[in-house]
């Protein structure tokens, strides 16, 4: 009996060996696989910035008497070289708050001679986290081709004044031929990367933006990490900030 059970065990050992190797193999490719999901879950959406524009203040790093210190300051969510592009009338911009402000003001240059087109203020109900600032329709609409200058200031303290500050450069642009036929024929996830791809920041991050708030799915998240963490972009740390439905326009200053 002893040498029948040897004969056995010999037998099956190269059998356990075999599968014990294979279970190896497959749980190593499934969680390669698994990480490489994880990993490229975002490129779906590839931004690709036009050739132009400088580092600009989409940041305000400075302090301010009356303004609480903050871990991440008042920040545009917008190219760090200061130049976005649109096909809105009636672009959308998106802001970190780093907390609840007073008011946030909008102003509206024309770039070239500064002349001021457009103020107003907007009432804010909340903070931590990156909202939405549409340019209203009492507004000029952008014409397309002019360059503007925006500038958005975070009011800490109405009374005093004390505020930050960030700025930077839009152009709105005609829409490429097909493009729009593109767009209407798509998906929403293939309209965003049809935007981000044409170099359109403004328009593909609200799209963006407004299929998170209405849906939850990792494939949105991973973008919206892929879009802020872009190169020309630097924003990682925002995207795992809250998108908040906080404010609204308050009127002209």
């Amino acid at each position: 009996m002893p040498q029948q059970l040897q004969d056995l065990g010999t037998k099956l050992l190269p059998r356990l060996t075999l599968s014990l190797m294979l279970g190896i193999v497959l749980f190593a490719c499934d969680q390669t696989s698994s990480s490489s999901v994880s990993d490229d879950a975002g490129d779906w959406v590839e931004y690709e910035p036009p050739n132009r524009g400088a580092p600009g203040e989409t940041q305000d790093l400075g302090s301010r008497p009356l303004c609480k210190k903050v871990a991440i300051p008042f920040t545009s969510v917008s190219p760090s070289t200061n130049w976005g592009e649109t096909l809105e009338l009636y672009p959308t911009f998106w802001l970190y708050l780093p907390y609840q402000a007073s008011s946030v003001r909008l102003i509206l240059r024309d770039e070239p001679t500064q002349e001021e087109l457009y103020r107003t203020t907007f009432a804010v109900s909340d903070g931590d986290g990156v909202a939405r600032f549409q340019l209203p329709e009492t507004a000029p609409p952008l014409e397309v081709d002019r360059l503007y200058n925006w500038q958005f200031d975070f009011i800490c303290d109405a009374e005093n004044r004390s505020r930050f500050r960030v700025r930077g450069l839009i152009v709105r642009r005609s829409s490429p031929e097909g493009l729009q036929t593109q767009l209407s024929g798509g998906t929403p996830q293939e309209r965003i990367a049809l935007l981000a791809e044409g170099g359109f920041w403004y328009d593909a991050l609200t799209s963006l933006a407004e299929q998170r708030l209405s849906a939850s799915d990792p494939s949105l998240e991973a973008g919206w990490t892929s879009l802020l963490g872009h190169s020309s972009v630097g924003l990682e740390e925002l995207s795992e900030k809250p998108l908040l439905d906080c404010c609204e326009q308050e009127g002209n200053p």
